[in-house]
C-alpha cells in the first residue's frame, strides 16, 4: 500500500490520470521519489524482527467540513475558516497501530486520521509535511527508537480548523506547528492505552474497478483497490483518491470487525488516480469535490465500499460454495 499524506507543500509534477508527463523536471522528480520508496522497502525487508501488534484509538477534532449548504440549497466549499467554526460533520477519531519487539520496545507507530494537510496556504513555497510532519516529529521525540508514520483517511471534505493564511512565513509555520503538536499530544496519551491483538496472518484481496467518467461518458477510470485483513480483528480499505469522510464512516460502521481503518490517497493495485470520490448525498448537493473538480461517476464511492465489504467477508471465509442450512 503506497499511501500519501497529501500535502500541498510539494512539487505538482504528477499529472491527473495515467498520461505520462514528459517534463524533464517531472521525470527527474518521479525517478528520485521512486528510488527512495524502493530503498525504504529494501531497508525494511533487511531489518525484520519478531513483533507484536497493538491497536487503539482516540479522538480530537482539528478539522471542519468545508462543504457548507448555502441559501440556494446547494453546497459550496468554504476553503478558509478564520473564525475556526467547527462546521460538521467530520470524523474526529484517530486510529493507532503500534509494532513492539519481543522485548516490549516500541518500534513503529502508525497514526490514521482524516483532515487535509493544508495548514500552509498558497503563499508558502517551501517543501513541508504540514501538520502530519509536525505530529510525526513531535511524537518521535517522546517515543525513543520508534518510527512514527501517518496515513490519511477520508479527508476529501475536511479542512484544518486552524490555517496559516497571514502571508507571514513565521506566523503560518507556527500555526502548523501548533496543529501538529495538538494531535501528537493526544496520540501520545492514547498510545498508553493500546492493547495487543492477534496478527498471526495478513490476507488481502485486490481489484481493478472500471467506472465511467461522470462528465465525458465515453471515458473511463480504472480504480485499483485493496482490502486487507490482519488477524481476525483489523480490516483496512485502501482507495486511490480523495474520498469524502462519509465513505470512511460507512466502512467503519459496516466492516463488522473491531478495528476498521480507511486508507484514502492510497495506491495498491494499478489503475489511475481517481481524484475526488464523493458519497451519493455529497454528490447530490454539490460543491468542490462533489460536482466540481471530480470526474468519477455518481455512486462510485458506494460501489467501491460495497466491493471492500464483499472482499472482507471473503477474507473471513464467510462465502460458501453451496446453500447454507435452513
Amino acid at each position: 500500500l503506497l499511501a500519501a499524506s497529501h500535502t500541498h507543500s510539494a512539487p505538482a509534477f504528477l499529472p491527473f490520470g495515467s498520461a505520462p508527463n514528459t517534463n524533464e523536471a517531472a521525470n527527474a522528480y518521479r525517478t528520485e521519489m521512486e528510488g527512495k520508496v524502493f530503498a525504504a522497502i529494501q531497508r525494511a525487508a533487511q531489518s525484520m524482527f519478531p513483533a507484536k501488534l497493538n491497536v487503539g484509538r482516540g479522538s480530537l477534532q482539528i478539522g471542519y467540513n468545508r462543504l457548507l449548504l448555502r441559501d440556494d440549497g446547494r453546497a459550496r466549499a468554504l476553503f478558509d475558516n478564520p473564525e475556526r467554526v467547527p462546521y460538521g460533520p467530520v470524523d474526529p477519531e484517530f486510529m493507532l497501530l503500534r509494532v513492539d519487539d519481543t522485548e516490549g520496545r516500541s518500534r513503529a507507530l502508525l497514526v490514521h486520521y482524516a483532515t487535509h494537510a493544508v495548514v500552509l496556504g498558497p503563499t508558502s513555497c517551501k517543501y513541508s509535511g504540514d501538520w502530519p510532519g509536525v505530529m510525526q516529529r513531535t511524537a518521535e521525540q517522546q517515543l525513543t527508537g520508534a518510527q512514527v508514520m501517518f496515513v490519511q483517511g477520508g479527508a476529501g471534505d475536511i479542512n484544518p480548523l486552524a490555517m496559516g493564511r497571514s502571508g507571514s512565513e513565521d506566523a503560518d509555520f507556527a500555526v502548523m506547528e501548533k496543529v501538529g503538536q495538538l494531535l501528537a499530544g493526544e496520540v501520545l496519551k492514547a498510545n498508553k492505552t493500546l492493547h495487543p491483538v492477534a496478527a498471526d496472518s495478513i490476507q488481502s484481496k485486490s481489484d481493478l474497478l472500471t467506472f465511467p467518467d461522470r462528465w465525458e461518458k465515453h471515458k473511463t477510470l480504472d480504480v485499483g483497490i485493496t482490502t486487507v485483513l490482519i488477524g481476525p480483528s483489523i480490516a483496512i480499505a485502501a482507495v486511490p483518491g480523495e474520498a469524502m469522510h462519509k465513505l470512511q464512516t460507512t466502512w467503519k460502521s459496516q466492516a463488522d470487525v473491531p478495528h476498521a481503518l480507511f486508507y484514502g490517497y492510497t495506491f495498491s493495485s494499478g489503475g489511475t488516480w481517481a481524484g475526488y470520490i464523493p458519497d451519493l448525498r455529497t454528490a447530490a448537493y454539490g460543491g468542490y469535490g462533489a460536482d466540481a473538480s471530480t470526474r468519477i461517476e455518481v455512486g462510485a464511492g458506494e460501489k467501491i465500499m460495497l466491493r471492500h465489504l464483499q472482499n472482507l467477508y471473503g477474507l473471513r471465509g464467510m462465502w460458501r460454495d453451496a446453500p447454507g442450512r435452513n
